[in-house]
């Protein structure tokens, strides 16, 4: 018998795909980021971004929640396949730092966004997770005097802090059109998290963790510590 059900609409996931890829595409010398600028590049009216986001927050919100949702999947395709967590906490690094330069100029356009604190929240919170399970997973490793979900919470702000510090204090170079290396970030988040949690120490070499940059993050070959 026939069925009287449509096929699902492609056209939603073509427009947020479209507005995705715009806000991937932009570099330091497309100025200011608004909606009607990405809805200008995305080729998409105004009207359709705002069915989609309620706005950049949201966006931004919507673009590094995939990314930190992806990595989950990602490290615990690692854990399970007998990597440690410290080199699953260098390739999580390594991955973002990756994401980090390729979107500057959207990233770095949104620090100037006014963000309502639950956005920011937010993301402090699904990191804070990913550490906490790490935390976890880590058991005796972990020095004891510590309350896990509390340092969970303070290393995931200051990851997120000196992240969107380094956006700033490469803001110059992007507009130069330098190119900037995601090793020169990984380099700051290795070393500014414990030892027992990176697996490297003070005089350790950052070590090479190749990862793979595009829509869905992944390895292109396992985290070597």
């Amino acid at each position: 018998m026939a069925s009287d059900e449509r096929a699902p609409d492609p056209r939603p996931a073509r427009t947020r795909a479209a507005i995705y890829a715009a806000a991937r595409e932009l570099s330091a010398a497309d100025g200011e980021v608004t909606v009607n600028a990405l809805a200008k590049r995305a080729g998409v009216s105004r009207a359709a971004f705002y069915s989609h986001f309620g706005g950049l927050d949201d966006l931004i919100g919507a673009m590094v929640h995939e990314l930190l949702d992806g990595i989950r999947v990602e490290t615990v395709a690692l854990f399970h396949q007998g990597r440690s967590v410290q080199e699953i906490v260098q390739y999580s690094a390594a991955v973002t730092s990756a994401y980090v330069v390729e979107h500057h100029a959207f990233l770095r356009g949104a620090i100037d966004w006014k963000f309502t604190q639950r956005p920011y929240m937010g993301l402090v919170r699904i990191y804070a997770e990913l550490f906490e399970y790490a935390f976890q997973v880590l058991g005796d490793e972990v020095p004891s005097h510590l309350p896990q979900r509390e340092m969970s919470r303070f290393l995931a702000g200051g990851y997120i802090h000196v992240i969107a510090a380094w956006l700033l204090d490469t803001e110059e170079k992007a507009l130069a059109g330098e190119e900037l290396d995601p090793r020169e970030l990984l380099t700051i988040l290795l070393r500014v998290l414990p030892p027992w949690f990176t697996g490297v120490g003070p005089e350790d070499p950052i070590p090479e963790v190749p990862v793979r940059v595009d829509d869905e993050p992944g390895p292109t070959a396992a985290p070597t510590a």
